[in-house]
């Protein structure tokens, strides 16, 4: 049951977050990753095009002599486009399933920022800036990133091993996709809940527990956001709701709800 509402409060808080970022001035903060997705689309696609004509070149070099055919050099023609194609099309898997954690990683500055920055305004509760915590900040969002991403791939292989596997591969590969989007989900989804962690001082250990015990939540926050990766520009923007999204909905765990963090003041 608390799975349930957890799903129900990371998709409801993940909507909320659209107006709250509106109606609190925080729509620049779009700029920044629309900017970096469509940079790491454009760069990634031309490296891999022109990766693409370099292989199709090796291809007509290896295959075609000036005593070529017609129709040997028309199939040659076609297996350099069919690499081409078959090369952009890997890109665009590996763009989809890296990218989240590329955004995480570079903009985890940002990410802890606007995470705080919600907080300050749904709790009323001044914490002023300092430079250590808030590189502390970037490094365990960072890190938690790196691990997530490296558990991810582990257990990613494990599930393709096991699809090769005659009979049970039958039964466990459409099962295999809808059990992949939610681990991805449930991974994205921990990493923007772990900023509210991190404010309220739970330790990782501490909010690896939390997280786990709330993942219908850090399912639904990242569900979103796994989606829209498959549309670069979409995915820079759910990147700041999802964050913002996470925020609002750990403010509706009691274990953080009710954990109150006397911010530390400056003294004159």
């Amino acid at each position: 049951m608390r799975q349930f509402k957890g799903i129900s409060i990371g998709f409801s808080s993940f909507f909320k977050a659209i107006p709250f970022i509106f109606k609190n001035k925080l729509w620049w903060t779009f700029l920044i990753p629309i900017a970096l997705s469509l940079t790491l689309y454009i760069i990634g696609f031309s490296f891999v095009g022109n990766m693409g004509d370099w292989l199709k070149g090796i291809i007509n070099n290896c295959l075609l002599t000036e005593n070529s055919s017609e129709f040997v050099t028309g199939v040659v023609k076609i297996l350099g486009g069919i690499t081409k194609l078959l090369m952009q099309f890997i890109f665009l898997i590996i763009f989809y399933y890296l990218s989240g954690y590329i955004l995480l990683i570079l903009l985890s500055p940002l990410f802890a920022w606007i995470s705080e920055r919600t907080d300050q305004i749904i709790n009323q509760t001044d914490y002023p800036f300092e430079w250590k915590q808030f590189f502390k900040d970037i490094w365990r969002g960072i890190a938690l990133a790196f691990r997530n991403l490296f558990y991810e791939i582990a257990i990613s292989l494990i599930v393709i091993i096991i699809n090769f596997i005659p009979v049970i591969n039958f039964i466990s590969a459409p099962l295999s996709v809808i059990f992949l989007f939610l681990l991805s989900s449930y991974f994205y989804g921990f990493s923007y809940m772990d900023y509210t962690s991190e404010r309220k001082k739970l330790n990782a250990k501490e909010s690896i527990q939390l997280i786990r015990n709330n993942k219908g939540m850090a399912i639904a926050n990242g569900a979103l956001f796994s989606f829209s990766l498959l549309i670069p520009v979409l995915g820079g923007i759910t990147a700041i709701i999802a964050s913002v999204g996470a925020t609002l909905a750990m403010n509706e765990i009691p274990e953080i709800k009710n954990r109150i963090i006397e911010p530390k003041i400056k003294k004159a």
